[in-house]
């Protein structure tokens, strides 16, 4: 029996008003792969260098002008959070993309135990 946690997610109004998608049992080893494939997929670009601390890790990525949130922390686990409403539709399209790719079996080694 695995002791792995899913990494299934959910999206959340966080303390700036906008939505967030957080998969809590996420390793902040996750952030990198994420970034890669919210490239890969939607084609962000990253915006600058990821900040790295003892409990979190902190990036934007970019898409016409729209800015979300990346990173990962002991509180929330992994998350691409909106910054305005226009953020608030893309979290809403990386959400439901991210349910159905994160079930596949490569993922469970990004999953906490």
């Amino acid at each position: 029996m695995s002791m792995l946690k899913d990494l299934s997610g959910k999206t959340v109004t966080v303390s700036n008003g906008h939505l967030s998608y957080e998969i809590y049992d996420a390793k902040s080893e996750f952030v990198p792969v994420l970034g890669e494939l919210l490239q890969r997929e939607f084609g962000y670009s990253p915006v600058g260098m990821p900040a790295i601390g003892l409990s979190e890790v902190v990036a934007e990525v970019e898409l016409n002008g729209t800015k979300l949130g990346l990173g990962w922390d002991n509180w929330s686990g992994e998350y691409v959070m909106a910054f305005c409403e226009e953020g608030d539709l893309l979290i809403k399209t990386i959400a439901n993309y991210l349910s159905d790719e994160l079930e596949k079996p490569k993922y469970r080694k990004y999953a906490s135990m």
